[in-house]
């Protein structure tokens, strides 16, 4: 079984955290703060929601001239989670990840460390997000560089599409970029514009729900309010248009399939 050996949060704000080694993996995420990593022989920028696991016997060192806080992990061994042994990255090499648009790193990271502090002894529980956050750092190992402004509408919209007062004009504004420089990074990265990649996330937990409209006791009015349409004769016109059959059609036949 991998060991959790810490995991841990910077007491305060750092400038220059000086060079060390540890004789174990170390997970470090940055929470906030930019600046560079001297890890080994290399230098790496770092900003909110970089990630570097630095193997053991490897001297590390952080400046930031505003200064910077991470959360840290410290474990025994990656291989179960692919991230050595496997080609994901050679042991001795540091490998840099970015925590996503939701920050589900550091929200895991955060709940590991405040499930490590409660209790006096690692449990289960403990253990399972321990394993969540290796898993994560396995499947973000093998996936393509992502677009960091892109990935943050993306959830921004994930967030906010059962809200039917958001518009996707939002979640580009919120990016400091312009409007239709990122809807053309958008459709690069995705193949459809925001607000399509809105309709769909909207249309998808249309089926999911109407796949369950039996047993949540939802009617087809409700079930357009929950995927932020004001209007159902609106959703069942947008919903037929996707899917290509009404969604109380299509409601009977995902029964009929059961």
């Amino acid at each position: 079984m991998m060991a959790l050996l810490m995991v841990g949060a910077s007491p305060a704000l750092y400038t220059d955290y000086p060079t060390h080694n540890h004789d174990c993996y170390e997970i470090i995420l940055n929470i906030e703060g930019e600046g560079e990593a001297q890890i080994g022989a290399s230098t790496y920028p770092f900003c909110p929601g970089t990630i570097h696991v630095i193997p053991p016997h490897t001297p590390h060192r952080k400046r930031s001239e505003q200064g910077f806080r991470d959360l840290y992990v410290h474990t025994d061994c990656l291989s179960r989670a692919g991230l050595a042994g496997e080609g994901a990255f050679a042991p001795e090499e540091p490998l840099v990840l970015t925590d996503d648009g939701a920050h589900t790193m550091e929200h895991l990271v955060s709940a590991l460390l405040g499930r490590s502090l409660l209790r006096q002894e690692k449990d289960s529980i403990t253990q399972e997000l321990f394993e969540l956050v290796l898993r994560l750092l396995e499947d973000w190992s093998h996936r393509k560089a992502e677009d960091p402004v892109i990935s943050a509408v993306i959830h921004s919209i994930a967030a906010s599409y059962s809200d039917p007062e958001f518009q996707v004009t939002q979640a580009l504004l919120a990016t400091g970029y312009s409007k239709d420089h990122l809807r053309r990074r958008f459709v690069q990265v995705t193949g459809m514009t925001p607000g399509q990649y809105l309709r769909s996330l909207r249309i998808r937990k249309g089926k999911q729900l109407l796949e369950q409209k039996a047993l949540l006791h939802l009617s087809v009015g409700e079930i357009a309010g929950l995927c932020g349409f004001y209007n159902p004769s609106y959703f069942c016109r947008v919903f037929e248009q996707e899917v290509g059959m009404a969604p109380s059609a299509y409601s009977r036949a995902e029964a009929n399939t059961i």
